[in-house]
């Protein structure tokens, strides 16, 4: 612990997931500095689930609203001075915001995996990461400030939730369609599950994509709850499941810091740095073969953050492996 610092502002504004892992990060530095005033600068989805950590003050900045609304966060932090800026985001969005917060020492990302020119907005650097995941680069930020690992799952203020019993949650869509598994995979996998005894909850947002998907999987024995609850809301439903399935998405990390068990569904993105965190060994991932078929090169030899481009990656998961691995798991 450094005895100087008193107060620490925390940049992370979007996404869901990544704030998620933030979320973890945070919970570590509070333990670490439990008189510290802690300060964080999120979007306004996101704000909805920061806002269950204990003893945060949330700052809520809309991108939507441009330069306006970063000279509007500028003036609200007139008279502030904080000890330690976390700057969690590479985007050059992000850095620009974090010009409006005031900070003596602004701690970004190794230089090793910055991105968007973030070195130029900060004063420090994170240490070169343990591991590739998401969640560990925001550790290596922090460990600048002493605090490199996360206990899980976190004290968060949920609601009480609306399902009770015992039941499995399957959030079907990503924020991105093209990470969503097979229709024809989901059918099956539900119709596995139901014969088994199991009861079925579909979760996920209110956009039209979703609620129409979530609508072709409704069947005898599900539950849809699509586009129904809000994200605390959400969250306490997932806390509750006795496993969460999901493709590479927010409601996926959602569940980890609430303690439920995930199997990730992953093609596009490597697990291995964006997968479920305590979870990685439950994945079913298809994400290296494509990878190379893609690159023509094994994963070990690709670049950190290589995507899989191909829109029908997903379609390589086979029915038999989510099963099996749901299986081993209920």
């Amino acid at each position: 612990m450094d005895k100087t610092i008193k107060s620490i502002a925390i940049l992370r504004l979007s996404a869901i997931g990544d704030v998620c892992h933030a979320m973890a990060v945070v919970h570590a530095v509070q333990k670490e500095y439990p008189d510290a005033s802690i300060t964080w600068i999120t979007g306004p989805l996101e704000a909805q689930i920061v806002k269950l950590l204990p003893n945060v003050k949330v700052c809520i900045f809309d991108k939507k609203q441009g330069w306006k609304g970063m000279w509007a966060l500028k003036r609200s932090f007139v008279g502030d001075k904080f000890d330690v800026l976390l700057h969690l985001q590479w985007s050059i969005r992000a850095s620009f915001v974090s010009r409006m917060i005031p900070a003596k020492r602004r701690i970004g990302f190794h230089p090793s995996i910055s991105r968007e020119k973030q070195h130029w907005f900060v004063n420090d650097y994170g240490e070169q990461p343990a591991r590739a995941h998401v969640l560990d680069s925001f550790l290596s930020v922090s460990a600048r400030i002493g605090v490199s690992s996360i206990e899980l799952p976190l004290p968060l203020n949920l609601p009480e939730s609306r399902v009770c019993g015992d039941y499995v949650v399957l959030n079907p869509s990503a924020s991105k369609a093209e990470r969503n598994w097979t229709e024809e995979g989901y059918r099956e996998l539900i119709d596995w599950l139901v014969s088994n005894g199991q009861r079925v909850i579909l979760t996920g947002g209110g956009s039209a994509a979703e609620k129409q998907l979530a609508s072709m999987l409704t069947t005898s024995g599900v539950e849809n709850l699509v586009g129904q609850t809000s994200l605390p809301e959400m969250m306490s439903i997932l806390a509750s499941a006795k496993l969460v399935i999901s493709p590479d998405t927010g409601p996926a990390h959602m569940a980890t810091i609430v303690g439920a068990t995930v199997v990730g569904l992953y093609a596009h993105s490597n697990p291995k740095r964006t997968g479920p965190y305590c979870d990685l060994d439950k994945v079913v991932s298809v994400y290296e073969q494509m990878a190379e078929k893609e690159y023509g090169k094994p994963v070990s030899e690709l670049p950190w953050a290589t995507r899989v481009h191909s829109a029908d990656a997903m379609k390589a998961i086979t029915c038999e492996q989510v099963i099996a691995q749901v299986r081993s798991l209920i």
